[in-house]
This record gives structure tokens, C-alpha cells and sequence, in this order.
């Protein structure tokens, strides 16, 4: 009998869910912006055939050539069916790897469904995907079931899913050295497989070169001057340079911090990692916060959900701004995000000193 009411309380999960996500995607449909501007850019100059890097990759799609294909796909779709935009059909296609992540947090929360459905509706995923229109989590579902598979003993699968995670987003390589600690050395070069197929796939239908995409990924650092580390150093210096040596700095420290971390829970690491990341990042993108959101849940440090509410708040706030209502500045959004950043240091050792406790 429980299992039977426990499926309907899935099923009633995922319905309310899929309809709330729809309904966001339909009411924030006039709302434009950069990101979204950027998938119609992109996809139409792939329909057409045009070499995308290094620009306007280097500033729309700094990323390896994969979810460009999703963009082109989504710009033939809209002139097929023109009611629908290309941002809401991509914000469509996210919206399932959200329901995707939702299988995972279930899964690593011990099949919790309270704690999963918090993280079902959560405002911030809500807000990144249909506001924002960002594919974060398309990534990050990779990673969450990643760890799925790990504790299944699945590796070659779970490095598989890392590649793929890579090639979506550049960032998760940050966080992969965690699962490397668990895996059999000889499956290590398979992350290197989906990053690879996607370059040369490009290269066979598109007049490019190797250099002008690994450049892009190189280039690329996200907003500058506008959070922790990096707003030090934009009143520093706003050099291009000294933002490059930052850049260099942090992923050395990043590296060798995680190379360092012992090894604990994964979840647990994986969190310090990301605390560690968003300390020292001289780069910002408010998207980026939602990398955090199912970790809020599943770890077993309940303490570390203390980050959910500023965290919303901030979104809010950012978004606010962005939409210009309730008369929010600019200068509103940076002072939240000020009071925000010492809160990853604070946790960050706590988490260091504090054992791991079971959540409810």
C-alpha cells in the first residue's frame, strides 16, 4: 500500500511540475533577453551553414558544438509552428532534463519524496529555466545521475555521462575529479570521447578549425567585476590581462583544492568544491547558482540549506532588476550579492568541521 501511495505522490510530482513549468514558459514568452537572443543567433547561422567560432561563439556560445544543434533544431521548429518562439521551445526541451534531475535528487535523498518535491518546485531552478531561458541544468542533471551510477558501480557509464556533461557546458569539469577519485584509472580517457566526436563532427560539416573553438573555451570567463574576487580585481585593475592571470590562478587552486579534499562523501565533496568554486571564481553568471540548488537537498548536512533563502532572494532580486519592477536597481542586486559571497566561506568551513549528519 505505501509503495502504491508513494507512486502517486510521484506521478502528482511530476504532473504539477511539468504544468507549472509550462505555464512559466508561456506567461515569460514576451520577455527577452542576451541568452535567449543569443539560441535564435546561433541556431540560425548553423541552419545556414556558417561557422560559428571563434565569433559569434566567443560571446554567444562559449561552449564545445553540441547544444547548438538543440538551438538549430528549436529555430527550424519555430518556423514551422511561429506561435511558439525558439527561446520557449528550448526552455521546453531544458524543462525535461529538470524533470531528469528530479529522478536523481529522489534517488540520492533515500527516495525522500518531501525533499524532492521542495526541490521539484524550487523557485530558483524555476526562474533560471523559464525566466532566464539558461541550460544549466542540463548539465547538472548529468552530474547528479553521475553519482546514480558511481554508487551503482557503473563506470564506464558514469564517465560517459561526465563527457557528456563537459561537452553541454565546459564547467563541469571543474567537478569531475571527485568521481575520478572512485573510478578505475582505465576508464579515464573515456571523458575525453563526446568532447571529441562533437569537434570533429563540426569540423567535417563546418569551415572551422581546432584552434578557433579550443580559443573560445579558453577566452571565455563570464560576467566580470560584479562578484567576490572579481569585483576586487575590477577595483584593482580592469585589464584583460590580470582578469586572464585571475582566471589561470583560480583553476590552479580549484585543481589543487579537490585534488586535496579527502576523500569523505561524494555529495559532500562535490558541495565543498562548489563553495570553493563560487569563493574564488573571478568570473559570475547568476545562473550559475542553481549548480547548487540539489545539493542544498540532498546533502547530509542540513545546515548547508541555510543557502536556499539568500540564494532566492538574490534571484529574485537579480530578476527584479532585470524587468525593471518595484523600482529595484542595479546597485540593489550587487549589495544582495555582497552579503551573499562571505556565506560560502562561513559554510565552507563549517562543513569542513562539522560531521555529516543524516537529513530528515
Amino acid at each position: 500500500m505505501v509503495s502504491v501511495i508513494k507512486r502517486i505522490q510521484i506521478i502528482f510530482m511530476y504532473s504539477v511540475t511539468t504544468a507549472l513549468y509550462i505555464s512559466a514558459i508561456l506567461f515569460f514568452a514576451p520577455f527577452r533577453n542576451f541568452d535567449t537572443d543569443s539560441y535564435s543567433q546561433i541556431g540560425s547561422h548553423i541552419l545556414k551553414g556558417v561557422n560559428i567560432y571563434p565569433d559569434p561563439a566567443i560571446s554567444r556560445h562559449p561552449y564545445l558544438p553540441l547544444f547548438l544543434y538543440i538551438e538549430a533544431t528549436s529555430v527550424y521548429v519555430n518556423s514551422v509552428f511561429p506561435l511558439l518562439s525558439t527561446a520557449s521551445i528550448l526552455k521546453f526541451v531544458i524543462t525535461i532534463f529538470h524533470l531528469f534531475s528530479i529522478y536523481s535528487v529522489y534517488i540520492l535523498s533515500k527516495k525522500n519524496i518531501k525533499l524532492t518535491v521542495l526541490y521539484a518546485l524550487n523557485p530558483i531552478s524555476l526562474l533560471v529555466i523559464t525566466f532566464h531561458g539558461q541550460f544549466d541544468i542540463i548539465p547538472l542533471s548529468f552530474l547528479l545521475h553521475g553519482i546514480v551510477l558511481l554508487q551503482q558501480k557503473k563506470y564506464l557509464h558514469t564517465i560517459l555521462l561526465l563527457s557528456l556533461a563537459v561537452t553541454v557546458k565546459t564547467w563541469p569539469i571543474l567537478f569531475i575529479i571527485p568521481y575520478l577519485k572512485r573510478i578505475p584509472k582505465k576508464f579515464f580517457g573515456a571523458v575525453l570521447a563526446f568532447p571529441l566526436i562533437s569537434i570533429v563532427v563540426y569540423l567535417i560539416f563546418f569551415d572551422s578549425t581546432l584552434w578557433s573553438i579550443i580559443r573560445v573555451l579558453l577566452v571565455y570567463q563570464g560576467v566580470q567585476g560584479v562578484w567576490g574576487i572579481g569585483a576586487l580585481l575590477q577595483f584593482i585593475s580592469d585589464n584583460r590581462i590580470v582578469s586572464f592571470i585571475a582566471k589561470l590562478v583560480f583553476l590552479a587552486i580549484i585543481i589543487t583544492f579537490s585534488l586535496r579534499q579527502k576523500k569523505t562523501g561524494l555529495i559532500e565533496e562535490i558541495t565543498s568544491l562548489m563553495f570553493a568554486f563560487f569563493l574564488l571564481t573571478p568570473g559570475f553568471g547568476i545562473q550559475w547558482f542553481m549548480w547548487l540548488v540539489p545539493f542544498l537537498f540532498i546533502s547530509k548536512k542540513a545546515f548547508i540549506g541555510m543557502l536556499y533563502f539568500p540564494i532566492m532572494l538574490t534571484i529574485l532580486v537579480s530578476y527584479a532588476t532585470w524587468i525593471e519592477i518595484f523600482g529595484l536597481n542595479i546597485y540593489l542586486g550587487n549589495a544582495v550579492l555582497h552579503v551573499l559571497y562571505p556565506l560560502f566561506g562561513i559554510l565552507l568551513i563549517i562543513q569542513k568541521i562539522v560531521p555529516q549528519t543524516p537529513r530528515l
